[in-house]
C-alpha cells in the first residue's frame, strides 16, 4: 500500500459528508422521542437530583442517562426545547462515534501497511482510498439507517465504544502495549455501562484478545491487566445494583428479554403471572378491572410511566425457560432478519462484496481468515442477539465490523487493471450505500412533514403538555390514560406522572371505546380513585365523548378532569 495513494475522495471530505448527513438527520428528527427515551430521561433526572433509589436501575444502563442528564442540567430546556436538546446530544454522540470509527479505520490501514511491507505475495490489498470510501459508507449505513441519530437510545454511544475496542484489538494483534491492554479493558467496562449485554460479551472480548496475537508471557500479563481494568470499571455499578436488588446481578435486561421474546413469552408490561411456568409475580401492577382492563401502578416507582421506568421491579419473579422448539423458532426468525437486511435492504453492498471475494480468490480467503479477530468481535454480538431478538439498531455496529474485516482482507492481483477495477468497484459500492442513506433521509423528511402512522405527531406532544398546563395540570400531578401509557410523551414534557391506564399495554386504545357506556363510566370511576386528577385519550371517537371531555389545545388529545 502506498503511503500517499491517489484518492477519489479525501478523508476530510468523507468526514464532512458524514457530519453533514448526520446533522441533516438530527434536524429532521429533532422532535423524535420514544418510550425508552422517556425512561432514560427519567433516570437521568433521578441521578442529577440525587435520588439514588430511582436512579440505580437493573433494566436501563446508566451511561446514556448520564449524558442526557448532564445536558438537561446545564441547558434546562423549556417544553418545546427538551426533545431538541436530547437529539442534539444524540448528534454529538454521533460525531464522537464517527471519530471512534476513524480510529478503528486508521488502525486497520496501519496494520495492512505493516503486513504488506513484510509480505512477499503476488496480490495486494485494496487501496487506502478504496478502504476509506467503503469504511465511511459502512459507518453511514450503520449510524443513519440501522441505528439513526433520532433514536433516543444508547446504541450510537455503545457503537463508538465498540469501535474503540476493535481498534485497540487490531493494534494489540501486532504489538504489545500495557497501556493499550489497560485501555482495552477499561473501554469494555465503559461499554457495559452503555449496554448491559457488554458484561458477558466482555469476557468473550478478553478471550479474543488473548488468542489474537502471538502467545507469550507479556501477552498473558497484558490480558490479565485488561481483565482487571474491565472488572474495576464494572464493579462499582454492579455492586450498587446488587445491593439495591438484594441479590447479585449485573442487570436483568437479558433474562427478562429472553422470557418475553423466547420462552415462556409473558407480556412485558402488566405481567400477572401468566402464562403458566413464567414465575410468580412479587409486586406486579395492580389490576383493578377486567372489562375494560384497568391497571394502577402509582407506587413505589417514580417517573413518567412507572411500568417502563423499571420493568425489573414490576416483573420481579419472572422466570425464563429453555424450550428447544421456541429457541429454534427465534433463531430462524433472527436469521431471516439478517437475510432481509442484506438481500433486500442493501443488495448493492452484498453484491459488491461477492464480486470482490470472487476476484480475490484464495489469497483473499486466507487474508480474511488471518484477520479473524474483527470477525470474531462481530460474530460475538450477532450470535448473542440471534438467540433472543434481532433489531437493526442492535446489530448495526457488528455489521460494520463484519464488512470492514472482509474489505481489509480483499487481495487482488498486482497489476494496474485490478487496481483500477477495485477502486471503481469500491466507489460503486460506496455510492450504492450512500444512495440508500439518501433515500432513508428522504423517508425521514416525508415522515416529519406528513403524519405517518397512527401515533401522535411529535409536535403534538409539546402542544399537549402546554395545553394541559393551561387547563390546570401542574408538574407532579398524577394522571390516567386510555390505552398504553408508554406512548404518551407529553407526560414527560409536562412532568406529569401516569399512575393508571385503561387497556392493557399490548392492546389497541380503540378497544376501550367498544365497551358499553356503563362499563366505560365504571372505568372512569375506578381511575378517579387512583389519585389521578384527569384521564387523557388520543383520538377517541367523538361519538363516544360527552361534555366531560375537552380537547387539548389544537391536538387530537382529549382530557376529562375528575370531580
Amino acid at each position: 500500500m502506498n503511503d500517499k495513494p491517489k484518492m477519489l475522495l479525501s478523508e476530510r471530505a468523507c468526514l464532512l459528508l458524514c457530519v453533514a448527513l448526520g446533522a441533516l438527520q438530527a434536524w429532521l428528527l429533532r422532535y423524535a422521542m420514544s418510550s425508552d427515551g422517556v425512561s432514560y430521561l427519567d433516570i437521568a433526572d433521578a441521578y442529577f437530583r440525587g435520588d439514588w433509589k430511582s436512579a440505580i436501575n437493573a433494566y436501563w444502563s446508566p451511561l446514556y442517562s448520564w449524558c442526557l442528564g448532564l445536558a438537561l442540567y446545564l441547558v434546562k430546556p423549556s417544553i418545546w426545547w427538551e426533545f431538541i436538546t436530547v437529539n442534539t446530544v444524540n448528534f454529538l454522540i454521533y460525531v464522537g462515534a464517527l471519530f471512534c470509527f476513524r480510529f478503528l479505520l486508521h488502525c486497520v490501514v496501519r496494520s495492512l501497511r505493516e503486513n504488506v511491507a513484510i509480505a512477499s505475495s503476488d496480490s495486494v490489498p485494496l487501496s487506502e482510498s478504496a478502504l476509506q470510501m467503503l469504511g465511511y459508507s459502512l459507518f453511514l449505513w450503520c449510524s443513519l439507517i440501522l441505528i439513526e441519530v433520532g433514536k433516543v437510545a444508547p446504541d450510537l454511544l455503545a457503537a463508538g465504544l465498540v469501535f474503540l475496542i476493535a481498534g485497540c484489538l487490531v493494534e494489540l494483534s501486532n504489538r504489545h502495549s500495557y497501556a493499550k491492554f489497560a485501555l482495552f479493558g477499561a473501554l469494555a467496562g465503559v461499554a457495559y455501562l452503555a449496554r448491559s449485554i457488554m458484561f458477558p460479551l466482555g469476557f468473550g472480548l478478553l478471550a479474543i484478545l488473548l488468542f489474537s496475537g502471538k502467545r507469550s508471557k507479556t501477552r498473558v500479563l497484558g490480558v490479565l491487566l485488561s481483565a482487571a481494568a474491565f472488572l474495576i470499571v464494572c464493579s462499582p455499578f454492579i455492586l450498587a445494583l446488587s445491593k439495591t436488588k438484594g441479590r447479585f446481578t449485573f442487570g436483568d435486561t437479558g433474562k427478562l428479554a429472553y422470557a418475553e421474546f423466547v420462552s415462556p413469552r409473558p407480556p412485558g408490561v402488566h405481567w400477572q403471572g401468566k402464562p403458566a411456568g413464567s414465575g410468580t409475580p412479587m409486586h406486579p401492577t395492580r389490576k383493578l378491572l377486567d372489562d375494560p382492563p384497568v391497571f394502577e401502578f402509582g407506587e413505589p416507582i417514580s417517573g413518567t410511566y412507572p411500568p417502563c421506568d423499571d420493568p425489573s421491579y414490576w416483573n420481579e419473579g419472572m422466570r425464563w425457560r429453555f424450550r428447544l422448539r421456541d429457541q429454534l423458532h427465534v433463531l430462524v426468525a433472527g436469521a431471516l432478519t439478517y437475510e432481509r437486511l442484506l438481500l433486500l435492504r442493501e443488495p448493492g453492498l452484498l453484491a459488491g462484496v461477492l464480486v470482490l471475494l470472487f476476484v480475490g480468490g484464495k489469497d483473499t480467503r486466507k487474508a480474511i481468515a488471518t484477520g479473524w479477530p474483527l470477525l470474531a468481535v462481530a460474530g460475538l454480538s450477532l450470535a448473542a442477539y440471534l438467540l433472543v431478538l434481532v433489531l437493526d439498531r442492535y446489530i448495526g455496529t457488528s455489521m460494520v465490523l463484519l464488512f470492514l474485516a472482509v474489505f481489509a482482507g480483499i487481495r487482488l492481483p498486482k497489476n494496474s487493471w485490478s487496481e483500477a477495477t477495485s477502486t471503481y468497484l469500491s466507489a460503486a459500492i460506496a455510492l450504492a450505500v450512500v444512495l440508500t442513506v439518501g433515500g432513508h433521509l428522504i423517508e425521514n423528511t416525508y415522515a416529519t412533514t406528513f403524519t405517518v402512522g397512527t401515533d401522535p405527531p411529535a409536535k403534538d406532544q409539546a402542544k399537549a403538555a402546554l395545553g394541559l398546563e393551561n387547563l390546570g395540570l401542574r408538574p407532579g400531578d398524577k394522571v390516567a390514560v386510555i390505552g398504553p401509557g408508554s406512548f404518551n410523551l407529553w407526560a414527560r414534557l409536562g412532568r406529569f406522572k401516569i399512575v393508571a391506564e385503561a387497556a392493557a399495554a399490548d392492546a389497541n386504545a380503540s378497544e376501550f371505546w367498544t365497551f358499553p357506556t356503563e362499563r366505560r363510566d365504571l372505568a372512569y370511576a375506578i381511575l378517579s380513585r387512583t389519585g389521578a386528577k384527569a384521564v387523557i385519550a388520543w383520538e377517541p371517537p367523538l361519538t363516544a365523548l360527552d361534555s366531560r371531555w375537552n380537547r387539548v389545545s389544537s391536538t387530537n388529545y382529549y382530557v376529562y378532569f375528575f370531580p
